[in-house]
């Protein structure tokens, strides 16, 4: 069947993130030379409460934990089982992921060779559609007593791969399973052949799900790479994606400012649901200067960037007001600014932080204007909108076959190709805090390769 030791291993878990849930119940089947040489199989203690949903799937209540071992109890006997195996398990990094965590919390390693069953499935019978655990055992009349517990489930694989070698031979099996072993860390659902089809070169990915809603846009300046880099990670975010994800897009841009523009607008456009801090937003709490007498005062507005806006006004851009009122009680207690004139204090007369030596007056007129007001430039230099230098639109190239992007007063206005006409356009252009960052920064180390924007 293999020419190594294997175990077929299945675990039932309090709940889905292996960083904060615990292993149930768990079954392991080692199998050497086609023959099973040891069982081992027990609930566990998981020391945490058991979800009402988790004893619905499974049937395992607490009372049924009472006088089970802990993980830390089986540990021993667990790895002398697996020692020198391969792991297999149906969507394997699942399985992997919490024994791993279990053996660290008890400052042991645990990195075996892994095989997946649904990948193996899939690339033995691509014909078939699905190939959860659900489906192998009605496809395939897996003969199973009860699902969703450990025992059960980890005798099912194990069936599936007795089955799938009668079915297809030792020399297209084996083939299967040496395929699958040297891409251990691809997503179950995954194709190899979407990962060989990657180049490393700069460009943007898109994971996408089954029915290819967007799951997570990202960048590279080595697109390969840093899609296997997702696979290859445990930590919890990556595994959710690496369970869901059944497609890959990959579109090439020539440049890392071309990815990075590119990464920003499909984000905002796509809204994948991993995507988090990218995700455009259409309101912001701004930082706006106003004047009250001869002293600059700052207050939290709430609006977005517009064609008619004041850029040299806006002296920093929030996603929500908790952001911005946490950065200006910083600066202000930092650079000794008197919290009236920067909107934190409401009182009248000589603010409370004067009599504590905090404020230099410049709320009753002690310090003058021009020096309260260059030291509020120097505190908010770093979080000020620059002004736009150029006199119009620029557009700045991003591909070595002539395409370009259109930019002008820090918002993307559209991309040239290589004949200078406009073939993607976003139909409402407007600014972007992600946006203006890396334009801003291209622009400040490239200034050489901008150009003037001469509409036709």
């Amino acid at each position: 069947m293999f020419e190594y030791p294997v175990v077929f291993v299945d675990i039932e878990t309090t709940g889905g993130s292996y960083r904060t849930s615990r292993i149930l119940e768990i079954a392991a089947i080692r199998v050497e030379n086609g023959v099973v040489t040891r069982e081992f199989s027990t609930i566990l203690n998981p020391e945490v409460r058991i979800p009402p949903q988790i004893t619905s799937l499974t049937g395992i209540q607490a009372r049924d934990t009472i006088g089970k071992p802990t993980f830390q109890e089986i540990a021993d006997e667990l790895q002398d089982i697996l020692q020198g195996a391969v792991f297999v398990a149906h969507n394997v990094r699942f399985d992997y992921s919490f024994i791993k965590q279990e053996y660290k919390r008890i400052a042991r390693e645990f990195s075996p060779k892994l095989l997946c069953t649904v990948r193996l499935s899939r690339a033995l019978y691509p014909l078939n559609r699905g190939h959860s655990l659900a489906a192998l055992i009605e496809r395939h009349a897996i003969p199973v007593s009860a699902r969703h517990r450990a025992e059960d489930d980890a005798r099912a694989i194990l069936y599936f791969a007795e089955l799938a070698l009668r079915e297809h031979g030792q020399e297209k099996f084996s083939k299967a399973v040496n395929m699958q072993l040297k891409s251990q860390s691809l997503p179950p659902h995954l194709n190899i052949s979407d990962i060989e089809t990657i180049d490393n070169v700069p460009g943007v990915y898109i994971f996408r799900d089954e029915s290819r809603l967007p799951l997570y846009v990202g960048k590279s300046i080595t697109l390969k790479k840093r899609v296997l880099s997702h696979f290859q990670s445990t930590s919890s975010k990556e595994l959710k994606i690496s369970q869901q994800v059944h497609h890959i897009e990959t579109i090439k841009t020539g440049s890392e400012f071309a990815a990075l523009i590119l990464e920003s607008k499909l984000v905002k456009e796509l809204q994948p649901i991993y995507n988090r801090l990218l995700r455009r937003i259409s309101q912001y709490a701004m930082l706006v200067a106003t004047m009250e007498g001869e002293y600059k005062r700052i207050e939290i507005k709430t609006g977005s960037i517009d064609e008619s806006t004041d850029l040299s006004s806006i002296y920093g851009m929030y996603r929500n007001r908790v952001q911005a009122k946490k950065k200006i009680e910083e600066l202000t207690r930092l650079f000794q600014l008197c919290p009236k004139l920067m909107g934190i204090e409401k009182a009248k007369g000589v603010c409370f932080w004067y009599s504590l030596d905090r404020c230099k007056g410049a709320c009753i007129g002690n310090e003058s204007a021009a020096s309260y007001n260059r030291r509020l430039e120097i505190a908010l230099e770093h979080t000020k909108i620059a002004m736009w230098e150029y006199p119009s639109a620029i557009q700045v190239p991003l591909t070595e076959t002539g395409e370009s992007v259109v930019i002008e007063n820090w918002v993307v206005r559209g991309f040239l190709n290589s004949d200078g006409e406009m073939v993607v356009s976003d139909s409402e252009p407007s600014f972007d805090m992600d946006e203006y960052k890396i334009i801003r920064r291209f622009l400040r180390l490239n200034r050489s390769l901008v150009r003037p924007y001469e509409q036709a």
